[in-house]
């Protein structure tokens, strides 16, 4: 069902003068981002001139659990700062409407045109993050874990793994944000955990020592990505030191390298531990980025 179409004068300064911003169909924004879960967009909109265009998708699985409505933009272009401020004001015009608690985005570090326009516009900065990533060859070989038995997940395994790594910081902006109940933040680190096992990531591997779960890594492959992507990475806090995320990580590598030429990690650009642990395992620096947050609701900005 095509969304109804209207129009809005772009009269900044910056845009050029007599283009229209246009909410498109739903037909229009999958043939412009044929990427992009259909369902999960809630609207879009574009310049009639082609020089600017946005999307807001809706998160539904973080949305359910703080209890608030949040959304996130999907996809962002402009060839000015004014152009972004006209787009985003529009956005956030139109997500007020729908009754959106939070707009999220997390835009790359080097596109600073961008960055300005979301903070002028009242996004606040919540996370740096940094991907790093790895070439494979045709094969990679799986190393040896010494004492250490890598495999597939088992219910059991998560179940424990929950237990104890639910408990333990992990430094990213739902624990940064005064909108998230912390509670409701260790209850999405579960869900997440479990979600991941049952399909969310098409591999689900833990190290075992002393008979029991170590460590863990999650390895995802999206439907028409160029590349696969390490999610979760942990390692229970008394079998640290002992080279477990190392050897779990190296096993990932192996398991990726028969079905993809390229694989990903992102983590906090504070999280200095995890840094070393991808660059040791040969992965590189790939891309920096930033997630900023715009709360349109009280709710939205904190629960005090």
């Amino acid at each position: 069902m095509s969304l109804p179409v209207t129009s809005l004068r772009a009269t900044a300064s910056g845009v050029q003068s007599g283009s229209r911003l246009n909410e498109l169909s739903r037909d229009e924004v999958s043939t412009r981002w044929p990427d992009l879960e259909e369902n999960r967009v809630a609207l879009a909109l574009a310049f009639d001139n082609g020089s600017g265009s946005i999307v807001l998708g809706h998160e539904a699985f973080d949305s359910e659990l703080f209890g608030l409505k949040i959304g996130r933009i999907l996809a962002a272009r402009a060839g000015s700062a004014h152009e972004y401020g006209v787009l985003l004001a529009a956005l956030e015009a139109k997500a007020g409407a729908l009754e959106y608690d939070q707009v999220l985005r997390r835009a790359p570090a080097d596109n600073l045109t961008e960055i300005w326009a979301l903070e002028r516009a009242g996004f606040e900065l919540m996370d740096v993050g940094v991907t790093f990533g790895r070439r494979l060859t045709s094969h990679d070989p799986t190393v040896q874990t010494a004492g250490l038995i890598v495999r597939p997940a088992a219910q059991t395994d998560v179940e424990e793994l929950a237990r104890e790594m639910v408990q333990l910081p992990w430094g990213s902006r739902l624990e940064a944000d005064p909108a998230y109940d912390p509670v409701r933040v260790r209850d999405l680190r579960v869900s997440w955990l479990f979600n991941s096992y049952h399909g969310r990531a098409q591999a689900f591997f833990v190290g075992e020592l002393d008979g029991r779960p170590a460590g863990y890594v999650t390895c995802l492959l999206r439907e028409g990505a160029d590349h696969g992507e390490i999610e979760l990475v942990g390692t229970l806090p008394r079998f640290r030191g002992r080279a477990v995320a190392s050897r779990i990580l190296a096993h990932a590598v192996s398991w990726f390298s028969t079905r993809t030429a390229l694989v990903t990690v992102r983590t906090q650009a504070t999280n200095f531990a995890a840094a070393n642990l991808y660059e040791r395992a040969g992965f590189t620096l790939h891309s920096s980025d930033l997630t900023l947050r715009r709360p349109l609701t009280s709710r939205g900005r904190s629960l005090q």
